[in-house]
C-alpha cells in the first residue's frame, strides 16, 4: 500500500510538471502517450482523473481531462455522399444504370467504426485583465479515412467577463452554435444544418437576456470550392484577404430563446486565367455571398423543441448543398465572373426525456438556382439536387457514464436538369432515397 502510494504521487508531480512546462504538450505529445498516462491513472484508481475533476497547477492554474470512447453501427440501404467511412453521411447519390439499365448506387452497405472517439482538455489560468482565462483542445480520430488519423476538432483561448467574451481559435462556427440539432448522427442534421468549425475571433456581449455577437471567421478544415485540385482550399479566402464576417443577435430565457444571425464571405477562386491562345492573365475577380438565419428554440422540464430556417448562397464550407458556377468569360483574357446558388434550409427538432430520451429531426431543403445564368464550369456540390427532406426518430438511453441509442434516418434527394440559361431551375426532378439505421454505445469519462 505504501509502495501503491509512492508511485502514486512520483506520476502525478511528474504529469503536473510536464504540463506546467508548457501547456502545447498536449497537442505535440505522442496520442499514445497521452493514452498510456490514461492507462496509469486508471489502473491505480487516481480519482484526480475522474469526470469533472481538476488538477491544479498552482493556486489558480488547472487541468480538466475528459472524453468518451464511441462505437456505431451503420447500415445504408444505398449508396450516398459521405465522409470518414461513411461516418458522415449527407444524400443518397443519384441513379447510375449499367450497361442494362440496374442502378449501380442502388447497393446497401455498412460498417462498425469507433473513431468518433473524443480526448478533450480544459485549462485554467489565472485571471487577465479582470477576465477568467481559459484554452480548450479536442480532438478525434477522424483526420484521414481508411487510417484514422488524429484530428484536431476545437483548440482555443477564452477570455470571460462578467457581461462579455472573447474568444480565439478553432472552434464551433457562429451560424452553427445559434441553433444545434440534438441527433445520435455524428452529421448533426447536415446538410439542412450547418456543420463547421473553423479558427476565429468572435466577441460576445450579453446584456442582461439579449446576447449580441459578432466574429471574423477564417477557413481551414472546412472550405469553399474552386477550380484548384483539391478542389475544397481555404486559397480561395486567403488570396481574397477577407475573412468572413459574422453578426448574431438572439433573446433569451431559461424556457426560451429566438435569434437571427448572418454573415458575408469573399471569395478569389483564381490568381489568373488563359485565354483560348494560351496566353496567361492575372486577375482579380472575387465572389461575395451572404448567409442568413433565424431560429427559435423552447425548454420545459425534460421537452425542448428547436427550429431554424436559412438562406444561403455558396456554404459548401459548411456542408450544405450549392457552390457557385462561371457567368461570363473574357474572350480576350479569359476572366471569368462568378454566380453562386441559393438555396432554403429548414429543419426541426423535438424530443423529450432524460434517462430514456425519444427525439425525431425533420429537414427540408430546396434549390433556388443561381443568381444569374450559368455559361462555365460549376464550383458547387451536388447542384442538381432541386429538393431534399430527412425524417429521423431516435430512442436513447443514458445509464451513468454509459449511453445507447438507436436512429432510423430516411433521407430522399430529387434529381433533376439544370436549366443554365433559366438562371439553374431544375426540372424533371424525380427521388432517390436512403434509409440509414444505426446503433451507438458511447463511454463517457
Amino acid at each position: 500500500m505504501k509502495h501503491s502510494s509512492i508511485f502514486e504521487c512520483l506520476i502525478k508531480k511528474t504529469f503536473i510538471f510536464a504540463a506546467k512546462i508548457n501547456i502545447k504538450i498536449f497537442y505535440y505529445m505522442n496520442l499514445r502517450f497521452i493514452l498510456l498516462i490514461f492507462t496509469i491513472f486508471q489502473t491505480f484508481n487516481l480519482s484526480v482523473f475522474s469526470q469533472g475533476d481538476t488538477i491544479w497547477l498552482g493556486r489558480s492554474s488547472g487541468l480538466q481531462l475528459s472524453g468518451f470512447a464511441r462505437v456505431d453501427y451503420l447500415f445504408d440501404s444505398r449508396q450516398t455522399f459521405e465522409a470518414v467511412e461513411g461516418l458522415f453521411t449527407f444524400y443518397p447519390l443519384k441513379k447510375e444504370p449499367d450497361a442494362y439499365g440496374k442502378d449501380i448506387n442502388a447497393t446497401p452497405k455498412a460498417n462498425f467504426i469507433s473513431v468518433a472517439s473524443r480526448l478533450t482538455s480544459r485549462f485554467f489560468a489565472p485571471d487577465i485583465f479582470n477576465a477568467k482565462s481559459s484554452g480548450y483542445i479536442e480532438f478525434d480520430f477522424t483526420g484521414t479515412s481508411n487510417t484514422n488519423g488524429v484530428r484536431l476538432r476545437q483548440a482555443y483561448i477564452n477570455f470571460a467577463w462578467e457581461r462579455s467574451n472573447l474568444l480565439m481559435g478553432r472552434a464551433w462556427h457562429p451560424l452553427s452554435i445559434s441553433c444545434m440539432p440534438t441527433v445520435v448522427a455524428l452529421n448533426t442534421g447536415a446538410p439542412f444544418w450547418a456543420f463547421n468549425r473553423s479558427d476565429q475571433i468572435r466577441f460576445d456581449y450579453n446584456p442582461t437576456n439579449w446576447l449580441l455577437s459578432t466574429a471574423a471567421v477564417f477557413q481551414s478544415d472546412y472550405a469553399s470550392l474552386g477550380p484548384a485540385d483539391p478542389s475544397k482550399s481555404s486559397n480561395y479566402m486567403r488570396n481574397a484577404l477577407l475573412p468572413e464576417l459574422t453578426a448574431h443577435i438572439a433573446y433569451r430565457t431559461p424556457t426560451f430563446q429566438i435569434g437571427a444571425a448572418g454573415s458575408a464571405k469573399t471569395i478569389k477562386p483564381r490568381l489568373f486565367t488563359t485565354n483560348s491562345i494560351g496566353d496567361i492573365h492575372k486577375t482579380n475577380e472575387k465572389l461575395t455571398t451572404y448567409v442568413a438565419q433565424a431560429y427559435t428554440q423552447f425548454r420545459k422540464d425534460d421537452f425542448t423543441l428547436k427550429a431554424q430556417v436559412s438562406y444561403a448562397q455558396n456554404a459548401t464550407e459548411s456542408l450544405m448543398l450549392g457552390g457557385y458556377a462561371v457567368r461570363a468569360i473574357n474572350p480576350d483574357t479569359g476572366h471569368e465572373k462568378y454566380t453562386p446558388t441559393q438555396h432554403m434550409n429548414y429543419w426541426v427538432n423535438a424530443y423529450y426525456g432524460k434517462v430514456w430520451q425519444v427525439g425525431l429531426f425533420v429537414g427540408y431543403l430546396k434549390s433556388l438556382g443561381t443568381l444569374e445564368n450559368v455559361t462555365g464550369a460549376w464550383y458547387a456540390r451536388a447542384h442538381d439536387i432541386k429538393y431534399m427532406y430527412r425524417i429521423s426518430p431516435h430512442l436513447m438511453y443514458n445509464m451513468n457514464n454509459l449511453q445507447f441509442a438507436a436512429e432510423i434516418e430516411y433521407t430522399a434527394a430529387a434529381y433533376g436538369e439544370v436549366q443554365i440559361n433559366e438562371k439553374s431551375k431544375i426540372t424533371g426532378a424525380s427521388e432517390v432515397a436512403n434509409l440509414r439505421a444505426s446503433l451507438l454505445v458511447c463511454f463517457y469519462f
